[in-house]
């Protein structure tokens, strides 16, 4: 992994709207660029992310039969944070993002196409950031996994891999049995060095 990168985009539809924040608590994220995409918005327009206070008008409820209440397993969890970054990073890899787009929910499919998700990751792309250490780091969120209101489990943290760490801010949406991305944003930053006394 080399330079500090952030990539984000937003999955709307007529059914769920849906606002995937940039910006993570606690500070865990501090991005130097941003690319936030918008279906129905030129791809070369850039926007102010949105905050992630619950706005009942910006959020139009599931249908009660493809939401699921239950907040998956520690097990279960980790996997999707960690299949889903590794996608990113194959994607970069290989430059092809059709099976990217293919992995997301259906309605972040009809939001994103391939043309734009390969523009929207074209910085990372370039830097050639290698996200594939994630596989022997163990993620940690920096809040509690929830559910929200449209019934999109929200999952918040970072990967603490060396020396740049990895970010991530993913929101899952219920489709046919299991949990499939809907809107994500994956980043490094560097880490912060343990201090002498955590090494003891």
């Amino acid at each position: 992994m080399r330079r500090s990168s952030k990539i984000s985009f937003f999955s709307r539809c007529s059914l769920i709207l849906f606002a995937l924040c940039c910006t993570l608590h606690a500070n865990a994220l501090q991005p130097s660029n941003a690319a936030n995409i918008e279906p129905g918005q030129p791809t070369a327009a850039k926007k102010k992310p949105k905050s992630l206070k619950k706005d009942k008008a910006a959020h139009t409820e599931a249908p009660a039969s493809s939401r699921a209440t239950t907040i998956p397993d520690d097990y279960k969890l980790n996997m999707l944070i960690r299949t889903t970054i590794i996608a990113v990073s194959q994607a970069n890899k290989t430059g092809n993002y059709s099976v990217l787009r293919d992995l997301g929910s259906p309605n972040f499919q009809i939001a994103n196409s391939e043309a734009k998700l390969t523009d929207a990751f074209a910085e990372q792309r370039n830097a050639h950031i290698d996200l594939s250490p994630v596989l022997f780091f163990q993620p940690k969120l920096i809040r509690k996994p929830e559910i929200d209101g449209a019934g999109m489990l929200r999952l918040t943290g970072f990967v603490a891999t060396q020396p740049n760490q990895v970010n991530f801010d993913l929101a899952f949406e219920h489709f046919q049995g299991e949990w499939r991305f809907f809107g994500l944003s994956v980043g490094t930053q560097h880490a912060t060095p343990p201090s002498v006394s955590a090494q003891r």
